[in-house]
């Protein structure tokens, strides 16, 4: 009886261990197409090697045939991908070309530079059939941290001109899996005509150091489906911090026998995500922003006190010039607290009219991640409170307008900050 249940037993642990393992897509939680979750931005250094294609093939894999840098993937001859470099036309000896690729132009609210590099992909109808409707374009092994929030993100550029192709030309459909977890697929239209992301967060599990990540095409059609990517990232999701700069109407003042005016701002530091942010830096350059002005003079930086607003340190030695940091050293906000500092300047500017631009540059720390923002106008550094600062929308100078009339109107300027 013994050697029997002995047996059994032995039988039982070799075929346990015969087991298929446990899929790698459990090692990681799906958050969705999103981005990073609310309250926090994408931050740090992209993990992904190469991910511009300025070192051409390196660093991945692809199920496409690369047919050299700067070629045309012809799809009735093989299909596959190059590595292209700037603008492209084709067919380029056509009077009414119909196919455009561009340089991407960098993205400034998820910290990605702009780049001429970028992966042209143009499967055939043999590569779909292939993998049974599915291509895949790019994977790539990245090293992680454990129990972490990353962002998996590209960008994609429709190649097809939206007018010339209105004819049924097919868009791409592109998915993006993390350990095989895909999180849907995507359609990169013609129209609107430019580099649009497509995003991927995720949390790793207790132990994962490493994920597979890898983006397909499942368009499945040949007629049209030219398309480009770059800029692959991945990058941790961590609380981020923001800035507004409120500038009040000017006030006529003499001071050092000159007229002048009085500009007093006000400037809201918050930090937005649910973890603390430590080495809080703000940098403000006034020599630059009143280098048109005839005189101009730092009268005060303080800091505001009351209910809502922690009280943070501020430099005595700043003075917009050659100090340009408006904090003290090793400043911090614990997640959801608001700062605000007060910054009045003498100016006396030119008898023509003059515009002032303006804005405070932030960054601090969040766990170890460096993340930075550029100051918005008015006193909300989040306007939509989604825990995002640095969207387009929530972007651009603070700004004061001069006239040789000495009308003086602050300007909310909506944009590229100034």
């Amino acid at each position: 009886m013994t050697r029997r249940l002995t047996f059994l037993l032995v039988i039982i642990t070799v075929w346990g261990s015969m087991l298929p393992f446990k899929p790698a897509s459990a090692a990681i939680q799906n958050i969705g197409p999103g981005g990073c979750p609310a309250n926090t931005v994408v931050g740090g250094d992209n993990l992904v090697q190469n991910g511009d294609f300025s070192q051409g093939t390196t660093g991945f894999t692809s199920a496409l045939t690369n047919r050299g840098p700067g070629v045309y993937p012809d799809d009735n001859n093989g299909g596959g991908f190059s590595i292209q470099n700037g603008s492209v036309v084709h067919p380029p000896f056509e009077a009414n070309p119909y196919i455009f690729g561009r340089p991407f132009p960098g993205d400034v609210q998820r910290d990605v530079p702009a780049t001429n590099t970028y992966f042209y992909s143009n499967p055939s109808a043999d590569n779909y059939s292939a993998g049974g409707g599915r291509v895949n374009l790019w994977t790539q092994v990245v090293t992680v941290a454990p129990n972490t929030t990353y962002n998996f993100f590209a960008y994609f550029d429709n190649l097809l001109d939206p007018v010339k192709s209105a004819n049924g030309a097919a868009d791409p459909v592109i998915e993006l899996r993390v350990n095989g977890t895909s999180v849907g697929t995507t359609v990169v239209s013609k129209t609107p005509d430019r580099w649009v992301p497509i995003q991927y967060a995720f949390t790793t599990g207790n132990g994962v150091t490493s994920v597979t990540l890898q983006i397909d095409s499942l368009t499945n059609n040949t007629f049209g489906d030219d398309f480009a990517m770059t800029q692959v990232n991945l990058k941790q999701c961590v609380s981020g911090v923001g800035a507004a700069k409120y500038v009040f109407p000017a006030v006529e003042e003499r001071r050092n026998d000159q007229d002048g005016y009085r500009l007093e701002y006000l400037i809201t530091i918050r930090n937005l995500g649910a973890d603390p942010v430590t080495e809080l830096q703000a940098t403000d350059d006034l020599a630059t922003v009143f280098a048109g002005a005839e005189t101009w003079e730092l009268v005060e930086l303080s800091v505001v006190s009351g209910s809502g607003f922690n009280a943070l340190a501020i430099n005595p030695n700043f003075d917009g010039r050659t100090d340009r940091e408006l904090l003290a050293a090793n400043q911090s906000l614990a997640a959801g607290q608001t700062a605000r500092l007060r910054l009045i300047i003498w100016v006396k500017p030119p008898t023509g009219p003059i515009v002032f631009s303006n804005h405070v540059n932030i960054t601090a720390r969040s766990g170890n991640i460096i993340v930075t923002d550029i100051s918005n106008p008015g006193l909300d550094p989040d306007p939509n409170d989604n825990g995002d600062p640095k969207e387009e929308e929530e972007s651009g100078a603070t700004i004061t307008v001069f006239s040789p009339y000495r009308i003086w109107v602050p300007v909310v300027s909506r944009g590229s900050a100034g």
